[in-house]
């Protein structure tokens, strides 16, 4: 292997085997020599200025990476192929590549590019080498292009499951972009999140439709002499601790030892812990919500 042949593939190494036109010149072949090693089949066309080596097969990930070399800084992946980037529940099959760019930068060729008059610094971060669109701001662009109320919902539960997001931020999201498209069909589904699953999902809903109050989700208790608890529901003026996540009817003598010690541990704090499960929530609601409003009546 000649020494610029080693020194480009050095550089390429670095970046997912990806190359552009500086790291041509960075590795000192000129426009000759490099015009032959693309005739030769050693270097393929992604886009125009990036070429992958041959041995690098052509996936998803490698066009997201082509694309924001392409387009560089100043371009964020957006839309479905940032749910996928993320990770969001319910877009792993998603094929397309999209981003947004600034007005002026509008381009021809290269992968799909949505331009926007405003560029605000707080709806990007840098995640695994490429510039995406916050979580939030994915969430809102999924709702104003028509995705389904599933969809969203889908992607709502799993961003804050992750701690990628949160109502509050997703509802300060909504506010900064009044009249968008799906905005409502959002607003509409953030009345039920926060927790961290679709049985969650449900309980707030049972409360929401029952008249009684939101309580405060994924709620940590912490002290010096033990690790954090972190429970799903707290009604804090009450006290009142609601757990549907499962943690009810776990069979090993460790998982109920543990189970037990963290139910002591709250309630050696004053308060009162209810645990509901995925039969209670779904077959039996009205056991669910009573139990819930007399617990919250009771004197304290």
């Amino acid at each position: 292997m000649r020494v610029e042949d080693h020194a480009l593939f050095e550089l390429a190494a670095a970046n997912h085997f990806l190359v552009g036109n500086d790291d041509i010149r960075a590795a000192g072949l000129t426009s000759r020599q490099w015009v032959r090693r693309v005739e030769e089949g050693q270097w393929l066309p992604m886009l125009p200025s990036v070429w992958r080596h041959r041995a690098t097969p052509e996936t998803w990930e490698l066009r997201v990476r082509a694309g924001a070399m392409w387009l560089g800084k100043q371009a964020a992946l957006a839309g479905r192929a940032a749910a996928r980037w993320w990770g969001l529940d319910g877009f792993e099959s998603v094929e397309g590549v999209e981003f947004v760019v600034p007005r002026h930068r509008r381009s021809k060729g290269g992968p799909a590019a949505r331009t926007v008059v405003e560029w605000p610094r707080g709806d990007f971060l840098v995640r695994r080498g490429v510039q995406v669109t916050t979580v939030s701001r994915t969430i809102a662009d999924l709702a104003a292009a028509g995705a389904s109320a599933r969809e969203l919902e889908r992607a709502i539960d799993s961003g804050i499951r992750h701690r990628w997001t949160s109502v509050p931020t997703l509802t300060r999201s909504m506010a900064a972009a009044p009249g968008r498209r799906g905005l409502a069909v959002l607003r509409e589904l953030l009345l039920d999140s926060g927790g961290e699953s679709v049985l969650e999902r449900r309980f707030l809903r049972l409360l929401r439709v029952a008249g009684i109050r939101r309580p405060q989700t994924q709620v940590s208790f912490r002290s010096n002499r033990t690790r954090a608890i972190r429970v799903d529901f707290l009604f804090e003026a009450e006290r009142v601790v609601v757990e549907v996540s499962g943690r009810v009817g776990h069979a090993s003598d460790a998982d109920r030892r543990k189970d037990a010690r963290r139910c002591n541990a709250l309630q050696q704090r004053g308060l009162v812990v209810l645990e509901f499960t995925t039969a209670d929530v779904i077959d039996d609601p009205v056991h669910v919500v009573e139990t819930v409003r007399r617990s919250l009546q009771r004197p304290h």
